[in-house]
Order: structure tokens, then sequence, then C-alpha cells
């Protein structure tokens, strides 16, 4: 079970999984689905078509594939020809994500119920990044890198404490307090004297989930999953979370948060397109979340 993309705003996107490459596409009447790229008429890419009402249209000769991948309209001749069909997968849309399944007891959305609440306003967002899905997991369980890449906690005081890691079948927690420091005079009333408790969960294969805890009642929440593009690059889809409430009822803050996620994003992928892999024997206390979910993923 893979994480696709998210939903919102999605029409037409080209979709590649593992190298292959496949078409994502939403009809008029709101069902998504996933197609191979490749018309077998003259072999155009689909990802270069259009959608047409409920099919995914050939850009070349206008040959039109339902959300099945069956052929259902050739505009040049009455007869449909046999044996035209492509392939289709079956996806499902949960928690504004878009997910390669049906079964929607397996889908990691179950762990953060704040995506069906609507007292907790939703920031959407994707990128395709350079980078192995194996480093984004290291990153996204990478609980000590946020004080120095993304400077959220002061270097001089920036030491993980009380780091505690509880491994179940299908996921690893990890709680954690670190010493945030105060981006902008908005949010210095909303720093924890004692520090802020983080708790990240990773669920098998792709998605973590961290919650960050400041001052009662405020707490952001990110929701990630990836997707293996090929072997160098990685798709990053996120919701980032934070409870409605009015002084951060204001279109400028939405756009805040929208705006930091990519730069976030950014941020990582900076250094991670030129890490270079090395054995993991060497490790910080606090780098525990990161093996344990390693070794979750092996199993």
């Amino acid at each position: 079970m893979l994480g696709l993309g998210v939903s919102q705003g999605l029409k037409l996107e080209r979709l590649r999984i593992k190298g292959k490459e496949h078409v994502l596409f939403k009809g008029s009447d709101g069902k998504i689905s996933v197609v191979d790229s490749v018309c077998p008429h003259r072999g155009a890419n689909l990802c270069n078509g259009r959608v047409k009402g409920n099919n995914i249209q050939c850009p070349y000769h206008g040959w039109e594939f339902d959300s099945v991948g069956k052929l259902v309209n050739v505009p040049s001749m009455n007869n449909i020809p046999c044996k035209a069909d492509i392939l289709s997968y079956p996806v499902m849309e949960d928690g504004g994500f878009i997910w390669s399944s049906k079964n929607e007891d397996n889908l990691p959305t179950k762990y953060c119920p704040e995506l069906y609440d609507p007292n907790w306003v939703k920031v959407y967002g994707s990128k395709e990044v350079q980078g192995t899905v194996l480093d984004w997991i290291l990153n996204a369980t990478d609980i000590s890198h946020i004080n120095f890449v993304h400077d959220f906690a002061d270097e001089d005081n920036g030491i993980i404490r009380n780091t505690k890691i509880n491994v179940f079948d299908k996921y690893v927690d990890c709680h954690a307090v670190v010493q945030p420091k105060a981006s902008s005079v908005f949010t210095k009333h909303m720093q924890p004297k004692n520090g802020s408790e983080i708790h990240s969960r990773f669920v098998a294969p792709y998605t973590t989930i961290i919650r960050i805890k400041l001052k009662d009642p405020y707490e952001f929440i990110t929701f990630s999953t990836l997707l293996p593009m090929d072997d160098t690059s990685t798709k990053i889809s996120w919701c980032m979370l934070y409870p409605k409430m009015p002084i951060l009822n204001n279109p400028l803050v939405y756009r805040r948060f929208y705006n930091k996620m990519f730069e976030t994003v950014s941020q990582d992928e900076a250094i991670i397109k030129d890490v270079t892999q090395v054995s993991l024997d060497i490790n910080a206390k606090c780098d525990i979340f990161q093996l344990k979910a390693l070794e979750l993923l092996k199993n």
C-alpha cells in the first residue's frame, strides 16, 4: 500500500512508481483512477493527454480509456478494436490522500483522526525530490536534525531529552523533548518553559506522523508519506495540521504553513541529494528511532 499523492486540486498527473510510469487522474464524477501511461495504439504517452469527462484521452489520435482502462471511444472509427484496453490499478481516497489500496483498514490515516476533524486546519502539499526512499525514511525518523537543518532549537540548548521508544506490529513510536526557540514575536508566547514534546510515529512502510506540543492548546501535526519513484528520487506528500482558533484563523497563517513545508522539504533535500550511504554502526542515543523503524520495515 502506497501513498500516491494528495487529492486536492488533482486533474491529471504523471505518476512514476519504482521506475514505471502511470497516469493519475480525476474524472468529472470525482472518481480517481490510475492506469498505465502507454496508449496501445501507437505508444503515445497518456500523461500528455487530457481528462475528458470520466476518461483519459490520448493526445495522438484521441482514443479514450475509462477509469478501469477500457477503451471506450475511437474518434476515427465506429468499431472499437478488441484487446486495446490498458491496465488499471486499485486506488482510494482517504484523509485527503490517494492510496494504492481498496482496504481502508490498512491505511495509516487511521492513526491521525485530526485529518477528519473539522476543528483542524489542513495544509496539503507534495514534492518530487532527489534521494532514495531509504534516505527519506531516515530523515523522517531523525529527531536531532531539526535543530540544525531547520533551526528549530538553539544549538547550545538543543539536546534531545527523555527519548522513549515503543515498537508495535505495524508502527514505531518515539517520544522526546526538545527546547525550541521562538521564530518570531508571534510564536514566542507558544513556547513551553520546559521544552516541547515531540511524538513521532513511523507506520510501515512509508508514513510518518509528527506531533509537536507547545503550550496548551497549541499543537502542530505533520502527516507525511513517501512514494519510491525510482532508484534516485522520491515523492513526498504531506498534510500540515493546526487547530482552528482565533489567533491562527488568518489566510496569512495558512500561507505561512504552506510555504514553510516546501521550505522544510527543500532544506532536507539539499542535504540528502549529496548523502553517501554508509553503515549504520555509529549512532547517537536518539538515533534508536531510525534503527527501530528500519527493523520494522525489514520485518
